[in-house]
């Protein structure tokens, strides 16, 4: 029997074991929750290629979802992306967001890769997909996590039925009252955006940041807080010009004059997209920035 997500729930639990099935071009495998973090790492790990966060969320906030709503009305799916992520900045999203994501019964999220194609997802009732040409390269993978090969996978929605529906809903943090749809919001400003807004991934935004080039730039900072178990808290935004920029710190001064010191960290650095970015905290807009930064650190009690 497999441990199931902390917010859904499935008629014959003990009918589900962790295994997988290899089908065309795509491998479906009943997971443990426990394992997703891990399994995300490493397969980001061995892709050495600009990578994509993907987050999908059910359109309309109903708690207590059936299968009959979720399986069949995929349109009504808003699908959330961050785009040109290196493997430390996709592991950091991993680690900020999936203790939060693996609770949610509702959210499908993972990781892909710009040049590879391929893709892990983990989704409602633990049944994780990885989309990919070549199904072979995954066996040993699969099987590192203890997760054996079958002809006939039986999934969650395969025990459904009229009778005995499965239910999930959504996880709110006892901490912050948060929820899955809190995410795109706070991570708007990282670079997060809706499945309608998206364009082709651009090479040009990958493209390796000067201290040189931020000088005179105007810079959006963002730094989310969690709890020691990643909890989401809050997000706080800054943004202004860049004054001085060296291996030593880098300085900006905000519209009312107020110069702020951040660390000389171009790896948090990343050219920003065409756009009008909304702070969270004020609800001021910031048209156009040059650069975002990015920040995720944890608060103590």
């Amino acid at each position: 029997m497999i441990e199931l997500k902390k917010c859904c729930k499935v008629p014959f639990p003990e009918k589900l074991f962790e295994e997988y099935e290899e089908k065309e071009n795509a491998i479906y495998a009943n997971v443990n929750a426990s394992k997703v973090p891990d399994m995300m790492k490493n397969f980001i790990k061995s892709h050495n290629e600009p990578l994509f966060f993907i987050l999908e969320l059910p359109c309309k906030m109903e708690d207590s979802l059936t299968e009959s709503k979720l399986l069949y009305n995929i349109n009504d799916n808003d699908i959330y992306y961050i785009d040109g992520l290196n493997d430390d900045e996709a592991c950091q999203c991993i680690d900020a967001l999936s203790g939060f994501l693996i609770k949610d019964g509702l959210n499908t999220f993972g990781i892909g890769g710009h040049t590879s194609h391929e893709e892990i997802l983990f989704g409602k009732y633990n049944v994780m997909t990885i989309y990919t040409q070549h199904t072979e390269k995954y066996h040993n993978f699969l099987n590192s996590f203890n997760i054996k090969k079958t002809d006939s996978l039986l999934t969650a929605w395969d025990t459904f039925d009229k009778e005995h529906p499965g239910e999930c809903w959504k996880h709110i943090s006892e901490q912050t009252g948060k929820t899955v749809y809190d995410i795109p919001d706070m991570y708007e400003d990282f670079g997060m955006y809706l499945y309608e807004a998206r364009k082709e991934y651009n090479e040009a935004y990958e493209k390796q940041i000067t201290y040189e080039e931020l000088l005179g730039k105007l810079l959006l900072v963002g730094i989310t807080y969690f709890t020691k178990d990643n909890e989401l808290i809050e997000q706080k935004q800054f943004y202004g010009v860049v004054t001085e920029a060296n291996d030593s710190f880098i300085r900006i001064k905000q519209p009312n004059g107020t110069e702020l010191t951040l660390p000389p960290d171009l790896s948090s650095t990343k050219r920003a997209r065409p756009g009008e970015y909304k702070l969270c905290s004020t609800g001021e807009a910031v048209v156009n920035p040059d650069f975002h930064a990015t920040w995720n650190l944890i608060k103590g009690d």
